[in-house]
């Protein structure tokens, strides 16, 4: 067992590191790279405003750190433009881009680095959880815990990607070990960790304070009244740590304004709630086996659920209320607060995987723990034995499996947003003097930048507005190519184009994701002269 789990543990380690520059860059990637180089979006549509045809290099500037921006530029970036996100991974992104660089490789180099820590954390959480029910019980889930997250397609999907999340797993656990640790050792020092550990996962995410609050939660149940010195280091703890993150909590109240256009699309989107159950059970399925396709994903999945919905049954019913009780919490605290509001009244919230880290990991745990206890235990039958054995090797074998897919592919169920980026580059990419004329947002333009060849030229005219802006058809002519490039284009802006009197436009590229399938995200624009002008 041994020999297996370690290389399981080395294959999550070589998969976190296999082809992690071949995926797509996408938005989300991008604005990582803009707020980590000290720059604001504001500050990109200010200069090519101005700035007529700009080329792709020119651009792509604003993806690295110059010399002159500082963590301090970061910070004020964030706070202006995207206060939703704390500050902490983002400088440190704009340390390691000014150490030791910001390419597409190096860039995603941070995260799989960080989400390393995750081995040594998870073992500690698992290790304190464990404790009472004794060392023969505690020792195998751990290990096979720290197995089942390595090579988790879910992680080693996030670990690659330039945001915030692989550091949140990391700090998520560090925060539920640490606090473990101190309500049994019971000493300043522990609680002062735990501290520490609770103000790095609120920096780090801010659904970090749902953790936070799951922590509290869980003290009160299980420690009350009765065990007031408990209750009380508790309570000192959690104020320090919430008074330490408060100048962020401030930023974000008086920028709301900015924290809610930041996430105003996990608002305007309605789902039906068969189609909400769907996704959740996907979130289920992924952290254990995603090809990406259907419909083996889709039966894998809920056969997957099952056994969830048996573990978590079963580590209820075999471990004390201590150990399940944290379990439950992190998963429940988590995630109702995303799932109810989006069956109530509307929203994607839960839609999004990496808002339920929490949740996903406590899963584990359990499906860790269902596994371990019944492999360790000599008084099982040996057809038994051998039962959870295969299940072992058949869940180890489909994250393997979806961890080699993935990592062939260049989009992924978590960068569809910005999935036609290749086809839209090996289109422009052929072309002779071609020009690229975009009103798309910002990291839109980012993202698609990285993929297309240096010679391209770029109209930038972003617009907060369903206009469309096209320069006169006399500053097209010295381009040999022209195409027009916007991602995901509402029906009032298509409706707009097709109102343009001056141009041809042919739709070439379809969107990827799934809803915007139908709908065309580069044309090639070619100028109507009219006969009069033609004659002279």
């Amino acid at each position: 067992m041994r020999f297996f789990l370690v290389i399981v543990l080395v294959l999550g380690i070589f998969f976190r590191f296999t082809h992690f520059e071949y995926k797509v860059y996408w938005y989300d990637d991008a604005i990582t790279s803009l707020r980590a180089s000290g720059y604001t979006q504001e500050e990109v549509v200010q200069h090519f405003s101005v700035k007529s045809v700009v080329s792709v290099t020119e651009l792509q500037r604003y993806q690295r750190p110059d010399g002159t921006r500082s963590v301090i530029d970061v910070v004020e970036s964030l706070a202006k433009e995207d206060p939703q996100h704390p500050p902490l991974y983002y400088g440190l992104a704009n340390f390691w881009f000014h150490s030791i660089g910001s390419s597409v490789a190096l860039a995603r180099l941070l995260p799989a680095l960080l989400s390393l820590l995750v081995f040594p954390c998870i073992y500690w959480l698992c290790q304190e959880l464990f404790v009472e029910t004794g060392i023969f019980a505690s020792k195998l889930p751990t290990w096979l815990t720290i197995g089942l997250i390595a090579v988790s397609p879910f992680h080693v999907l996030y670990s690659q990607e330039s945001r915030e999340y692989s550091l949140w797993t990391v700090t998520t656990l560090l925060a539920s070990a640490a606090l473990l640790w101190a309500i049994r050792v019971k000493t300043r020092t522990s609680w002062g960790i735990y501290t520490l550990t609770l103000v790095l996962n609120l920096y780090t995410f801010l659904l970090g304070g749902l953790v936070a609050i799951a922590h509290g939660v869980y003290v009160i149940i299980i420690y009350g009244f009765r065990h007031r010195k408990t209750l009380k280091s508790y309570l000192v703890a959690s104020l320090v740590g919430f008074l330490i993150f408060l100048p962020w909590a401030w930023v974000v109240i008086i920028n709301q304004s900015q924290a809610k256009k930041g996430i105003n699309s996990l608002f305007i989107y309605t789902l039906k709630t068969s189609e909400l159950k769907n996704i959740w059970i996907q979130h289920l399925g992924r952290i254990f086996f995603d090809i990406n396709q259907e419909p083996w994903d889709f039966y894998v999945h809920r056969i997957l659920l099952i056994l969830i919905l048996y573990a978590v049954y079963y580590l209820c019913r075999q471990t004390p209320i201590s150990v399940w009780l944290l379990i439950i919490l992190l998963a429940g605290v988590s995630t109702l607060p995303l799932m109810v509001p989006d069956l109530i009244f509307g929203g994607i919230r839960s839609t999004k995987s990496r808002y339920l880290i929490p949740g996903l990991l406590g899963v584990q745990i359990a499906i860790a723990y269902l596994l371990g206890i019944n492999l360790a235990n000599p008084s099982l039958k040996s057809w038994h034995q051998k039962f959870w054995q295969l299940l072992l090797v058949i869940l180890v074998s489909g994250s393997i499996l979806s961890c080699a897919v993935s990592s062939q592919a260049t989009v992924w169920y978590n960068k569809e947003n910005n999935g036609e980026n290749i086809a839209i580059a090996k289109i422009v990419n052929q072309t002779t003097d071609p020009l690229l004329i975009s009103d798309a947002v910002v990291g839109h333009i980012l993202s698609l930048s990285y993929s297309l060849n240096p010679n391209v030229q770029i109209l930038l005219q972003p617009s907060k507005t369903f206009k469309v802006y096209l320069p006169p058809v006399e500053e097209l002519e010295r381009f040999s190519n022209v195409f027009l490039y916007r991602n995901n284009p509402s029906k009032v802006w298509l409706k707009e184009l097709a109102k343009q009197q001056n141009y041809k436009f042919e739709p070439i590229v379809f969107g990827f994701a799934k809803w915007s399938k139908d709908q065309p995200v580069l044309w090639r624009v070619t100028p109507i002269l009219k006969k009069l002008e033609q004659q002279s």
